[in-house]
């Protein structure tokens, strides 16, 4: 008998079922959570199956009412007990018995999965036994999309019913059911062959005779604001080993005493040994990064491009390359414009082949007339020798003792010494299961942080079976393979999914968070958006050392994964996944079950992706920057694709057959040279997430975008639309909806409609003067954290007329922002003033969480809004404001007759730039006269940036109260003067300030850049200083300033490094025998150069060096 759904069941999907939470890659992708939905899914299909037609007989009678009688009635229809009391059809026993039977299989499945997975690596049957498994999952997930969306359809077409009809579903045509069948009878004999499968899967087990385990429920995720986190360097990375070699090579490369003005350093040792942090304490070295003028930094991975690492190579030594794309055009570049003249220190990380020196950095490289010092790190030491290394440095293993050290500082920071000395021993055999392996130490100690620091505990760890893995790679097993079996099984697909990316590429944390939830990867929590506990994953991942934060990134929202570890992703997941380069080919033996493919390379991409379409189980395509084209027929093989990622390729016509993507959940489109988007895009009902981003010569969206009901993200910034499409706020799903267009078009959506996303995070509106007064309530978007509001710029030649200003002012007076606000940016905004609800003292109450506030282009108001008592402000930038000529007291705002002042309590960066009527800058009276006691101001500044404020003739005086630990000031032309700054005040950076004459007293400066400052005269006593910078461009000057050599003479700091850029004639007098010979002898260390030609000149005390080419 044929088993055939009726609609009931799929009216039930639509309203009852979850959002997919079938995720599975590779084997050890999670298959746990996947059995309770599927139990429950499958078991409500087999009873909605049976004969209930006559529910639905004669419909509704009231339109009002059909969805909330269409649910109750799919309740109904589901409970077999209901039913068979009323005599529900002659099956009812029998499905029900076969539901039961169906739960009790995947209950009995799921207890075994522990088990199965630890013997799969040792055992090909039980592998291929997960693997028959994973399939059904894979096909169940395909199912339950089509259930929810066939669901979908019959409520819609019910809910548009006019008025009841005694015909099928009551609805009020038969057409819907009709045209339902075929896809009714497809998906019923789908369900009964996943049924017979899992039931021989499920007989099949007893030849396994698998241990069962009885895992409990995992808890839900305990959310972590990823705006608080940040990414520290990390205090514990290497022995002591290490740190006397990095102490040792950074002096070798500097003292080394050769006619060679190039050369080669190596640092060999096997992966995971800690070559890259050795190579890391190496650049980031003080003598280093004094003694060069280029630093660069570049990852060579196994696939490299020869041009893009030219230009990598180029750009981090801030050169140009224009248009060249040629190997022999950019290495001409590398020679002539970015390195000549000009000390260069250049790591190349993680080499595999001598091709990248030998063939390609070499020659121009060698090729110039100053110092360049490479430092290599390989696995090979004959790579080393073939580059003919002036040095090799071989990394050892650490000793168990420094393991042992790098182990407990990570667990035990506080140094709780008792309890170290209780789990020492224990301890030790675990680091030295290590085997001396800093990336297997941190590996292991991410593991033992979240166990209790008990001896049974550790044992447990120590007795792993994960240590004895044999079948994985010799570099992968014991500790890196055991932190991957330690995580969450959520955690453990979010892991394997990073190695989709090219090595050693930047993981964006927003970016892979979208990508996760589109995955289905992040199950829903009550309260909690999916893309914050997605970020949340992130974030654990990095805390347990399996992504690596990008240092220089302080908003810890990037990371790398070591290759290590993802080699160990690869291999786990490698019977699915291909993470390939343009050109390289797929040797995998199990291509046919390949589900997740991405391509990095320009060439071959389209040829791998016709490789792999055909078999027709591709589920994730990441093309990004590649040479790929899509055809009717290329997407046609494409049906099951969830992720479709082809950002910034060439792709030009997006077919028709778009919408046949049913099971799509993230389209990005990303600077591609689309013109049109297909209307079929509204098929796309699963489509969460679509990036249509600086889109050049896309003009309009097709009206069906607006039907994507389940679209959480719609990125359309700096794409030239000229409206969106009516109604937008359909989209009650949407969170985070950037580039919205504000058009007075019939067609479009208005601003009003936003009111209706009451979900919305993330917001950013352009062309906003084009809107009606009182269109939009934003006190009424709850979520709300992000906005940024965008005004069309008026061009330098027109002004803005009186009413347009009135119209915009009154505009933004309506739009007060929610409380939830964190972050606001405000551009071309040509109103006179600013928003009332931004000039009142209320505005700190408005919105109490701001936390980034940038106020750009604000081209007609004369005065700044009081931002002072923002009470979680960290980071103000104010640019363009040109008609400011003055900042007064109030913009510090508060109480005047306060007893105490605080304004900016947690302000750490602050940017004025591009003030042109900039005059004056002061913080009042009060603070004039001497009542510093009473004042709390600015006391967690740590950079000011004062930046093209051509008028600007002195800072405040209150300044010294600030805790400002940098200073940068640029093109402030009438400062004469830099006084009364914070004592604590560590690094000033001045240019391009020519009349300013004098620099106080700074008791705490360390570093001090002086460039382009012709009338400075005088600079007060500096015990502090460490690094003084002068560039002079003055061609004519035949000796340094008397001033600069009065501070040369009382620098008593041992390691004090002088450096200069200046005339010809002042070059001369500081070698030997000139005129400044005297004092320059007498300073640690000078480099200098000349502004024309190549002169330079290089001198160190101690060791003494002298070099220079005059």
């Amino acid at each position: 008998m044929l088993f055939r759904p009726n609609p009931c069941f799929f009216l039930w999907a639509s309203i009852f079922l979850p959002r997919r939470k079938l995720f599975l890659l590779g084997g050890h992708f999670a298959l746990r959570g996947v059995f309770c939905t599927y139990a429950r899914v499958f078991s409500r299909a087999i009873l909605a199956g049976c004969g209930c037609e006559k529910i639905y007989t004669g419909g509704c009678n009231a339109q009002a009412n059909q969805k909330k009688n269409t649910e109750i009635k799919c309740r109904y229809a589901l409970n077999p007990r209901i039913r068979l009391c009323e005599g529900g059809g002659d099956h009812g026993p029998r499905r029900e018995g076969r539901a039961s039977k169906l739960q009790q299989r995947m209950a009995g499945i799921q207890s075994l999965l522990n088990d199965a997975e630890k013997r799969k690596f040792d055992d090909s049957s039980v592998e291929n036994w997960l693997a028959e498994l994973k399939d059904v999952m894979y096909d169940a997930d395909d199912i339950i999309d089509l259930c929810r969306m066939e669901g979908a359809r019959l409520l819609a077409d019910q809910n548009h019913a006019s008025k009841p009809s005694p015909v099928c579903c009551g609805m009020s045509s038969p057409f819907p059911c009709f045209r339902s069948i075929p896809l009714r009878h497809e998906i019923g004999n789908r369900v009964k062959e996943l049924n017979d499968r899992l039931g021989q899967i499920y007989e099949n087990r007893k030849m396994f005779k698998f241990e069962r385990t009885f895992t409990k429920q995992e808890t839900e995720i305990t959310l972590v604001n990823s705006r608080q986190t940040s990414s520290m360097v990390d205090e514990f990375v290497v022995g002591r080993e290490v740190e006397f070699a990095a102490n040792e090579l950074a002096e070798l490369l500097l003292t080394e005493k050769v006619q060679e003005k190039c050369r080669l350093f190596a640092v060999t040792g096997m992966g995971g040994i800690g070559k890259t942090t050795l190579a890391a304490k190496i650049f980031n070295h003080s003598k280093i990064q004094t003694e060069f003028q280029l630093k660069i930094w570049v990852c060579i991975s196994q696939t490299y491009s020869e041009i893009e690492l030219l230009q990598q190579v180029i750009r981090g030594a801030k050169g140009s390359y224009g248009n060249a794309k040629t190997k022999s055009e950019l290495q001409i570049i590398l020679r002539d414009s970015v390195v000549s003249g000009k000390s260069l220190f250049l790591v190349l990380d993680d080499v595999w082949r001598a091709d990248v020196w030998v063939d390609l950095l070499r020659v121009p490289l060698q090729s110039t007339k100053t110092n360049v010092r490479i430092l290599v790190t390989t696995r090979y030491q004959d790579v080393a020798r073939e580059m003919e290394a002036a040095r090799i440095h071989p990394v050892l293993h650490l000793s168990i003792e420094s393991s042992w050290d790098m182990l407990r500082l990570r667990i035990f920071p506080d140094r709780q010494e008792e309890l170290v000395n209780d789990l020492k021993q224990i301890g030790l055999h675990i680091v030295e299961r290590c085997g001396g392996l800093p990336l297997a130490i941190k590996a292991i100690a991410s593991v033992l942080a979240r166990k209790d620091p008990t001896r049974k505990e550790w044992d447990k760890v120590l007795r792993d079976d994960a240590w004895s893995t044999t079948k994985l790679p010799e570099e992968l097993r014991g500790a890196l393979y055991l932190s991957f079996t330690d995580l969450p099984s959520h955690l453990k697909q979010c892991f394997l999914y990073c190695s989709l990316h090219p090595e050693d590429a930047e993981l964006s944390r927003r970016a892979l968070s979208r990508l996760w939830v589109a995955e289905g990867f992040v199950a829903e929590q009550k309260d909690s958006l999916m893309e914050d506990l997605a970020e949340d994953y992130f974030n654990e991942l990095v805390r347990r050392n399996l992504l690596i934060p990008d240092p220089y990134n302080p908003l810890g929202d990037t990371s790398k994964m070591h290759d290590l570890f993802r080699s160990l992703a690869l291999f786990l997941s490698k019977d699915e996944t291909f993470c390939g380069e343009a050109g390289e080919k797929n040797s995998s033996t199990t291509l046919t079950k390949l589900r997740r493919l991405s391509v990095a390379g320009k060439e071959a991409a389209t040829e791998i992706l016709d490789s792999v379409a055909e078999q027709g189980a591709l589920r994730t395509l990441l093309a990004s920057h590649a040479n790929l084209t899509l055809n009717e027929e290329r997407l046609r093989r494409l049906s099951h694709l969830r992720v479709l990622h082809i950002k910034k390729t060439h792709i030009e016509t997006l077919p028709g057959s778009i919408g046949n993507l049913v099971h799509l959940r993230y389209l990005d489109l990303d600077g591609t040279h689309i013109t049109a988007i297909p209307e079929s895009i509204e098929r796309l009902t699963n489509l969460q997430f679509l990036n249509i981003r600086a889109c050049r010569y896309l003009k309009k969206l097709p009206n069906g975008i607006t039907r994507l009901h389940n679209l959480r993200r719609l990125g359309l910034y700096n794409t030239p639309l000229i409206f969106i499409p009516k109604g937008i706020g359909k989209l009650q799903q949407l969170n985070d909806l950037s580039g919205f267009v504000v058009s007075n078009d019939n067609l479009s959506s208005k601003l009003e409609e936003l009111n209706y996303l009451k979900q919305i995070r993330m917001l950013s509106i352009c062309g906003l003067e084009r809107a009606q007064s009182g269109a939009m309530i934003l006190r009424e978007l709850p979520q709300l954290s992000d906005l940024k509001l965008f005004f069309t710029e008026f061009d330098s030649e027109s002004e803005p007329r009186m009413e347009e200003q009135n119209t915009v002012e009154k505009l933004l007076d309506e739009l007060i922002p929610p409380r939830s606000l964190e972050e606001l940016k405000i551009k071309g905004f040509f109103g006179r003033r600013f928003p009332t609800w931004m000039t009142l003292s209320t505005f700190e109450a408005c919105t109490p969480f701001l936390t980034r506030l940038e106020l750009i282009d604000i081209t007609s108001c004369t005065h700044l809004p009081p931002l002072g008592q923002l009470p979680e402000l960290k980071l103000l930038t104010i640019e363009n404001a040109s008609a400011v000529k003055k900042i007064g007291e109030e913009f510090l705002g508060g109480d005047e007759n306060a007893a105490t002042l605080i304004a900016f309590p947690k302000l750490e960066i602050l940017r004025i730039i591009d003030m042109p009527e900039l005059e004056e800058w002061c913080f009042g009276e009060r603070l004039e006269e001497n009542e510093a006691t009473r004042f709390k101001l600015m006391s967690c500044l740590r950079e000011l940036s004062i930046m093209d404020t051509p008028l600007l003739k002195q800072l405040p005086q209150g300044l010294k109260y600030t805790a400002m630990k940098s200073l940068e000031i640029q093109g402030a032309r009438s400062l004469r003067e830099l006084g009364n700054l914070p004592s604590q005040t560590e690094e000033l950076h001045i240019s391009n300030n020519k009349n300013l004459s004098k620099i106080g007293h700074l008791p705490a400066l360390r570093l001090l850049n002086i460039k382009d400052c012709k009338a400075l005269s005088s600079v007060e006593r500096l015990d502090m200083l460490q690094q003084l910078t002068y560039f002079d461009y003055i061609t004519q000057r035949q000796s340094l300033p008397e001033w600069l050599l009065n501070l040369l003479q009382n620098q008593t700091f041992n390691d004090f490094l002088f450096q200069l850029l200046c005339s010809e004639e002042v070059l001369h007098a500081c070698l030997k025998g000139g005129s400044h010979w005297d004092v320059i002898q007498n300073i640690p260390r000078v480099i200098a150069y000349a502004l024309t030609g190549n002169g330079y000149f290089h001198y160190s005390k101690k060791p003494l060096i002298y070099d220079t080419d005059i």
